[in-house]
């Protein structure tokens, strides 16, 4: 992300005005600062934090006595402080680096440079817009919202639960928006009962309570979900130009930005794919069916596939069947949250190999290497791939 980018996508996060997907850039933009500074000799982060929310909190001060600020604008505030400060240390180290930048040097993986996979990491935004960061909250309570409470169990999961009937429902558009960053991972279980894994990179949001003709979720990323059985209110998930629709069932959405199709897949049970454009398209899948479906096309493709290979991710491991290195090098960016170089053209080679994901990064580049044709070497959070003869 360039730096223009950078500060037009900060002022509409600041505004309120930034959506989802813009959202996700700049938190995955904020992990990836956060990392390269955080050994940093000789900064004062708590400092530099306390001084930008202050400079922050004093640019919006008037003469008139100023109301409170929603609790909304000062999350936004007190990410947008921390974001910059990511921003400014970077910057601040690299004037005090050598005038002439010297060539990036990238090394054979080692002990020293090797890189940890996925964790339990996320964010999870609340309806009046507070932020809690999961990996740092305790297991046990972690809020309510409304008639809802919302734990962290040991595992690592957050549910949400019905408090007593006595208690006011609140709101039921008031919602909630659960993000992993690059390198992050996390389950919940929403307040039907229904469970979602969710892969890096990914957001997804949904109300404390749903309504009592349907219940409406929104996926930005990719995402595995066993939905709780309801007959006669249907659970549908709006990702990249479509809805899928369903009562009760496990199925898996892929709907990354940087991937070509949205690829949503049956495993049990039945759902309807509705495409959102002009032309009216809806198509039926059955178990062991995948659909793939483009935001520029009003086509819905049907394919048998392998469901072990969509979901291998949410079960522990990698699964590669011919599968072409750019596409396997996508999901290891994600999942390691790490920068791709590419030196030179690649080889129009595929790979086929079994390999756990709870692995560092090593092994998975390894297995690649052995296999042949391929080549990597890594700086810092940085891999470059080359094809070699």
């Amino acid at each position: 992300m360039d730096k223009a980018t950078f500060f037009k996508l900060l002022d509409k996060y600041i505004s309120g005005e930034a959506s989802l997907e813009e959202e996700q850039q700049l938190l995955n933009f904020y992990g990836s600062f956060n990392k390269s500074n955080e050994d940093q000799p000789g900064l004062d982060m708590p400092s530099l934090d306390d001084r930008m929310f202050r400079r922050l909190m004093e640019s919006v001060e008037t003469s008139e006595p100023a109301p409170r600020m929603p609790a909304r604008l000062v999350a936004r505030l007190s990410i947008a402080a921390t974001v910059i400060i990511a921003l400014a240390a970077s910057l601040y180290f690299y004037k005090d680096a050598a005038p002439q930048a010297e060539p990036e040097v990238f090394t054979e993986i080692n002990q020293k440079n090797d890189i940890d996979p996925a964790n339990n990491k996320a964010i999870l935004t609340l309806a009046d817009g507070s932020r809690i960061s999961l990996d740092d909250v305790k297991n046990g309570f972690v809020a309510s919202q409304g008639n809802i409470s919302i734990t962290k169990t040991e595992d690592g999961e957050i549910v949400y639960q019905k408090l007593d009937r006595g208690r006011n429902m609140g709101s039921l558009s008031a919602a909630n928006t659960i993000q992993t960053p690059k390198g992050g991972r996390y389950n919940i279980t929403l307040p039907d009962g229904s469970r979602v894994w969710l892969n890096s990179a990914s957001t997804l949001s949904y109300p404390t309570a749903f309504a009592s003709n349907e219940r409406k979720v929104r996926l930005i990323g990719e995402a595995y979900f066993e939905v709780a059985k309801r007959k006669n209110v249907p659970f549908r998930v709006e990702s990249n130009n479509q809805v899928v629709e369903v009562l009760g069932t496990h199925f898996n959405i892929n709907s990354y930005e940087d991937e070509a199709y949205t690829k949503t897949t049956l495993l049990e049970g039945s759902v309807r794919i509705i495409l959102n454009s002009a032309k009216p398209n809806a198509q039926l899948l059955k178990p062991g069916e995948q659909s793939l479906t483009s935001p520029a096309g009003p086509d819905i493709k049907v394919q048998h596939t392998d469901t072990e290979k969509a979901i291998a991710w949410k079960n522990g491991y990698f699964k590669f069947k011919n599968t072409p290195i750019r596409d396997i090098m996508r999901e290891i960016e994600r999942w390691y949250d790490v920068e791709l170089v590419y030196d030179g053209k690649l080889a129009p080679d595929e790979f086929t190999g079994y390999i756990s994901n709870d692995v560092k990064i090593s092994g998975v580049l390894k297995m690649l290497e052995e296999s042949g044709g391929i080549k990597f070497t890594v700086k810092g959070r940085k891999v470059k791939v080359k094809s070699i003869q």
